[in-house]
C-alpha cells in the first residue's frame, strides 16, 4: 500500500492518493476534523470528520484519490455542515443536486487528480466574498 500528500493552490485543502496493493488492506483512521471528499474509482463521497478512531477495509488493486479540507474549509466548500456528516460517509449525489454531481463525477472519472484540484480551485474563487451555502442532510 502507498500513500501521498500534496499541497494545492486552496490553503488548508490537501490532494492525496492511496493505492492498495495486490491484498486487500485494513488500514486506521484517526480523528481528525477534516472533512474529505473523495474517489474511489467508481463514486465520489465524502468523509465526514470523525469522533473515534475506526477501520477501514479496501480491496486489493483500490485507488482513492481525495481532497481533505480542514479549518472549516470543507463545509464552505462542499456547502454542508461538518456536524451533519460527522461519523458519515455519504455519496455526493446525497448532499448535492444531481446534476452537479453527475457533471463532477464525469470530470473526476477522466482524470481524478486533475479534476478533484481543478474543482477545489474553481470552488475556492466562487464563492470567495459571500457566506457558504448549506443544505441539510437531515430529513
Amino acid at each position: 500500500m502507498s500513500y501521498r500528500e500534496r499541497a494545492i493552490a486552496v490553503p488548508g485543502a490537501v490532494l492525496w492518493e492511496r493505492f492498495v496493493g495486490p491484498a486487500p488492506a485494513r488500514t486506521r483512521i484517526l480523528p481528525d476534523g477534516c472533512l474529505d471528499l473523495l474517489w474511489d474509482g467508481r463514486r465520489l463521497f465524502v468523509a465526514g470528520p470523525d469522533s473515534a478512531a475506526r477501520w477501514h477495509g479496501s480491496p486489493a488493486g483500490a485507488r482513492y484519490v481525495g481532497l481533505r479540507f480542514s479549518g472549516g474549509l470543507g463545509p464552505a466548500l462542499l456547502g454542508v455542515p461538518a456536524d451533519e456528516v460527522r461519523d458519515q460517509s455519504p455519496d455526493l449525489d446525497a448532499l448535492w443536486p444531481a446534476g452537479a454531481v453527475r457533471g463532477l463525477t464525469e470530470r473526476v472519472a477522466e482524470d481524478p487528480v486533475g479534476a478533484l484540484r481543478a474543482w477545489a480551485v474553481e470552488s475556492l474563487e466562487s464563492r470567495r466574498g459571500r457566506m457558504p451555502e448549506t443544505r441539510s442532510t437531515r430529513r
